[in-house]
């Protein structure tokens, strides 16, 4: 009988430790079951961040882009009254633009020659390496007889023309340079051409 207050007294401590003992910190969530996005189809699965970059002919003018189709638009001096060219860039996205050959079909179905051979016969084409950048350089010459944009009216045919052009492949798809102008302009431009050609770099 003498042993139950001892008891009691016992039972009286072991309670009140509870009350001042600290909580126990809630349980760490469940880690997250949630599947990675599945890539759309044709989609690139690793974007790249960076963008083709080149250096401008210095006697060239930059403007502003009459589309928005058009990334850069340049003026190319001639040698007297209308007979500057004009240089436009495009660049439609990773996996557009469609390929290197149907693109230069297009552009060379634009050209007529005198004797009545497709442009493409007596076009010139030669395959180039920039920064370790792809390039298809193309030139062709002719009755220029197409080249506007979609919708826009059309042109009239201009003799003694001709086309100097690049379609450079990059991790975020190809980039379009087509200079159109006079034979004589695009004969005194090739230099700065080929210049800028070699500057192509993807950073």
């Amino acid at each position: 009988m003498t042993q139950r207050p001892a008891l009691h007294l016992a039972v009286a401590l072991s309670l009140l430790a509870c009350r001042n003992a600290a909580p126990e910190p809630p349980a760490p969530p469940a880690a997250s079951r949630i599947a990675p996005p599945i890539p759309m189809p044709g989609a690139d699965p690793a974007p790249h961040t960076g963008t083709l970059r080149w250096t401008d002919p210095a006697p060239w003018r930059r403007g502003t882009p009459s589309s928005a189709m058009r990334r850069a638009q340049y003026t190319v001096p001639g040698d007297g009254p209308n007979t500057e060219g004009e240089l436009t860039v495009f660049w439609f996205g990773a996996g557009q633009g469609g390929s290197i050959d149907s693109n230069l079909a297009r552009w060379y179905g634009q050209f007529e020659q005198p004797d009545g051979r497709p442009s493409a016969a007596v076009a010139t084409r030669e395959s180039r390496t920039s920064h370790g950048l792809a390039v298809t350089v193309t030139r062709v010459e002719g009755r220029f007889a197409g080249g506007g944009m979609p919708g826009a009216a059309p042109t009239a045919p201009r003799d003694g023309y001709g086309l100097l052009a690049a379609i450079v492949e990059t991790p975020n798809g190809p980039w379009f340079f087509k200079l159109t102008g006079p034979r004589a302009t695009l004969a005194a431009a090739a230099p700065a051409f080929d210049a800028m050609v070699a500057s192509f770099e993807f950073r």
